[in-house]
């Protein structure tokens, strides 16, 4: 028999680690999530000897009307005792838990799941396709089982043409995970690239934490790629169980024309195959049919020479507890968008 447990003893958390599958679930991202500011909740199916069987880490954000939501991503979806709990305890504080668990419904573009509606029930649950998702919908997925050649086959010629051309023009990758400096420079590349795509990105805390708290962990690198000793590009990434991530990034807009980001993400590649991946999560990318003006057009386009398999996750779905609240949420939600659009665009 299993029950479910609230977890909150970090002498739980290597059996924790041990049974969940995704870096945004391990113990650590808990730790992450409260230091750069968001209450967490963490529960585990265990069984009669108290070990943990299965394990789910959501976190609470709250509204300015008193409410919270509850996010939960990159997970197996939540079984039948999980949402009994959640009821129990938070059917009064809620407004709704946000679910984008880590399940994969199709190959992107392949065809289009006709069950899901704009609004459901079941088993005494509210479902809504959110209109509000925090992840992107598809991702690209590369198997790295082949060998080198073989993987350089399956990429698109304008990037294998890339990589070559950054060798020849003499850029260096280095890993740099054990350099005091890392990230400090991957940090700049970061804010430049933010302000020149002129996008909200991450603070420099919400950043050190990450970095500092999966680099302990020995989940996260950092790869930079230089020319003539000048840093071009930097990615973070995470090295978890049996797939890799290419989670952050950030780049110059000196010297584009030595292609060093399309030669820094092959590197990432063979690095994470020498270690014992067998994959490599390109960590977001458009649909198959999207519009060239979409502001993730560049991002999705170099992410697609790659080779990799595009994918669709399950649809982010919203489970909604307080429906009248949701209703006012769900006018205001455009409001906020088009506010941060401005201060993306005059500030």
């Amino acid at each position: 028999m299993t029950k479910i447990k609230l977890i909150t003893d970090a002498s739980y958390a290597t059996a924790w680690n041990r049974v969940v599958t995704h870096p945004l679930q391990t113990w650590e991202w808990g730790e992450i999530r409260q230091k750069t500011g968001n209450q967490i909740l963490r529960l585990a199916l265990v069984n009669d000897q108290d070990q943990i069987q299965q394990a789910f880490l959501f976190t609470l954000h709250s509204l300015p009307w008193g409410k919270q939501i509850i996010n939960y991503a990159k997970g197996p979806f939540l079984p039948e005792a999980v949402w009994q709990y959640l009821k129990e305890h938070y059917h009064q504080t809620v407004l709704l838990v946000k679910l984008e668990p880590e399940v994969f419904i199709e190959e992107a573009g392949k065809y289009q799941l006709p069950i899901y509606k704009q609004h459901w029930q079941d088993n005494g649950l509210d479902f809504y396709l959110s209109k509000s998702p925090v992840f992107a919908r598809h991702t690209f997925i590369l198997d790295l089982e082949p060998n080198e050649a073989k993987l350089l086959s399956l990429m698109k010629s304008k990037t294998r043409y890339n990589i070559n051309l950054a060798r020849r023009k003499g850029v260096v990758i280095k890993d740099e995970t054990s350099d005091p400096a890392a990230f400090s420079i991957f940090f700049k590349l970061y804010q430049q690239t933010i302000k020149r795509q002129n996008y909200l990105g991450h603070s420099q805390k919400y950043h050190q934490t990450v970095w500092e708290i999966m680099k302990q962990a020995g989940v996260a690198k950092i790869l930079t790629a230089y020319y003539q000793n000048e840093p071009l590009s930097s990615y973070t990434l995470f090295f978890y169980k049996n797939t890799a991530y290419y989670l952050y990034g950030g780049s110059s807009s000196r010297h584009k024309e030595v292609m060093a980001s399309n030669l820094l993400m092959w590197e990432a590649l063979l690095l994470a195959k020498k270690q014992g991946m067998k994959y490599f999560d390109l960590w977001g990318a458009l649909e198959k049919n999207y519009s060239p003006n979409h502001p993730w057009a560049g991002f999705h386009r170099f992410k697609e020479g790659y080779g990799g398999l595009h994918q669709a996750y399950l649809p982010t779905l919203d489970v909604v507890f307080d429906p009248i609240g949701y209703w006012f949420f769900s006018l205001l939600w455009p409001l906020r968008i088009k506010i941060l659009e401005l201060i993306r665009r005059f500030f």
